[in-house]
């Protein structure tokens, strides 16, 4: 079971498209886990986000990984040794989540933050997800060396690169192909 859900993870890991995730109820355990590692967290004001496993004498490898890059690391050490569940606010104030809204706009909250992504180049957030994920840890010189070379030569090789500067000169909104 666990190999079948860490590959989740490495494939979620790997997906340069958007990921969204709408909390509603609790998040415990492995549910905490594949909610945080979305892109963007959206849950309701009755949510609850916890990894509980400390309790039952196991840990958590995966917010043992993630936790530290969303809430930082001595937030993410006080979660995982406590065990503590937090509430939605509290989920939001320390980074878990990074929307509250009542649970009966949660849909329309989700819907709201997928049509936002979904105005811009498809392809252009692809290569931003992937330019950010490829780059995590790099020294900053080292990074933006990179980063100089993709977006040379793989940003401005996508017709939607171009698409968005012409726009923008001839002040009119942009037709993306979203491939």
């Amino acid at each position: 079971m666990r190999e079948a859900f860490h590959r989740i993870f490495r494939l979620l890991h790997d997906l340069d498209s958007v990921t969204v995730a709408a909390v509603n109820g609790a998040a415990l355990g492995g549910g905490a886990e594949l909610a945080t590692f979305c892109d963007l967290v959206v849950a309701s004001e009755t949510a609850t986000l916890g990894q509980p496993e400390i309790k039952v004498g196991v840990f958590a490898p995966i917010a043992v990984l993630h936790y530290p890059l969303r809430v930082g690391p001595r937030r993410a050490l006080q979660l995982l040794l406590s065990g503590r569940i937090v509430g939605a606010s509290e989920a939001l104030a320390i980074g878990l989540v990074d929307r509250v809204v009542p649970a009966d706009k949660l849909d329309e909250s989700v819907q709201g933050e997928l049509d936002r992504f979904t105005a811009h180049s498809a392809a252009v957030l692809h290569l931003t997800k992937r330019a950010l994920r490829e780059r995590l840890g790099l020294s900053f010189h080292l990074g933006l060396s990179q980063l100089e070379d993709l977006y040379r030569y793989e940003l401005m090789a996508i017709e939607d690169a171009h698409e968005g500067l012409r726009a923008f000169a001839e002040k009119r909104k942009p037709v993306w192909s979203n491939t």
